[in-house]
């Protein structure tokens, strides 16, 4: 009798806690759902601003008599717009002086946001020989995870531009290298120069590191051998998109260098 009764208390005491478990459970999945739902939310919340904000571009391309528009007046960090015709990237780009990653986990208008805002590196100005946009890699190719089709040399045949409105200026580009690296490449340091050897150096370590040789590396190259220093040194500038490769590891980057003439 006392064995059956052991039997059946330890019977009912694993059934609470097969309920307990269960309910435990159906909470963390429910919080789980809050999170994500949140997530999509606020990321679709932000596309849709993304989107506004395109609107108000596309306007100011058809209206350039009324090119500062109201909402830029209300954020003067916001110094640019990056597109990459017949693809998915068309962002504002910001800049928040004494602050390099400000927009790193924040919206166009300073909010928390995980996605972020495409932002022009703090040590660069509009003129910097070298400017350097960072954008986060989020999953389905959004933000600057679309920079990863450029792997396969195809796509970049089909998309070599890169549009950048810098200020009043607007700037057409040639995608030059698409390179794997980490954030300690040395291509990170490389945004002004005084002088034809580090010049010179960043270009040829960009042209060296790239996946395929595409044919603004081409033309580089043979505007590097043929024109004397003085002719070629900052003939070119340079824009560098870099996104993170965080299947590759959290230091691994991807960067897509393009170069216009002066």
């Amino acid at each position: 009798m006392k064995m059956k009764k052991r039997k059946e208390k330890e019977c009912a005491q694993n059934k609470r806690l097969k309920r307990m478990a269960a309910l435990f459970l159906g909470a963390a999945l429910a919080t789980m759902g809050c999170f994500a739902y949140r997530y999509y939310q606020v990321g679709r919340e932000q596309e849709e601003h993304f989107e506004q904000l395109e609107m108000i571009e596309e306007e100011r391309d058809r209206n350039p008599v009324s090119s500062i528009s109201p909402i830029e007046r209300e954020n003067t960090d916001w110094v640019g717009w990056l597109k990459i015709p017949d693809t998915s990237i068309s962002y504002p780009v910001m800049q928040k002086k004494g602050d390099s990653e400000f927009y790193l986990h924040r919206d166009f208008n300073g909010n928390y946001s995980f996605y972020g805002t495409p932002f022009l590196d703090a040590r660069c100005s509009l003129e910097s020989d070298n400017c350097i946009i960072y954008g986060h890699n989020i999953s389905g190719g959004r933000m600057f995870g679309a920079l990863h089709a450029y792997a396969d040399e195809a796509y970049y045949k089909e998309h070599p531009v890169v549009r950048f409105r810098a200020g009043e200026e607007k700037r057409d580009y040639q995608v030059m290298s698409v390179i794997q690296t980490t954030i300690a490449s040395p291509l990170y340091s490389f945004t002004d120069t005084g002088n034809w050897g580090e010049y010179q150096d960043y270009i040829k370590s960009a042209l060296s590191a790239s996946l395929y040789q595409t044919e603004m590396g081409k033309k580089i190259e043979a505007h590097m051998r043929e024109d004397t220093e003085k002719e070629f040194f900052r003939q070119y500038g340079f824009l560098t998109l870099s996104t993170c490769r965080s299947w590759a590891g959290k230091d691994a980057r991807l960067l897509v260098v393009a170069a216009t003439e002066r």
